[in-house]
């Protein structure tokens, strides 16, 4: 009769050979795959799209758009950010001078 150590221990033992065969096993296909070019996708619709294409849409109508509205957002976006942060910079240095001249 064998002990539980004994039971686990020979079950590790096996489990790490299954994993070790595995990753050897992946480790012998080739890493590259041949006939899929360099490429980049669509950011709307993700279809694949030359290296060289700026910006990263598709030449669809629908991309162009959508890629146009999601640049005026950005842009927008980030305005309203550094304007925030300029206001609440301000008041925060208009607090300190007026609390160190009174």
């Amino acid at each position: 009769m064998t002990s539980r150590k004994d039971t686990i221990l020979k079950a590790a033992k096996r489990t790490a050979k299954q994993a070790h065969a595995a990753a050897s096993k992946r480790g012998s296909k080739s890493r590259s795959r041949v006939g899929v070019e360099p490429h980049r996708h669509c950011s709307v619709c993700w279809k694949p799209i030359s290296l060289e294409s700026e910006p990263s849409i598709c030449g669809d109508e629908n991309c162009q758009e959508m890629f146009e509205r999601r640049e005026k957002s950005r842009k927008r976006f980030s305005f309203l950010m550094y304007f925030g942060i300029a206001i609440f910079v301000g008041l925060l240095a208009l607090q300190i001078f007026m609390g160190a001249s009174g």
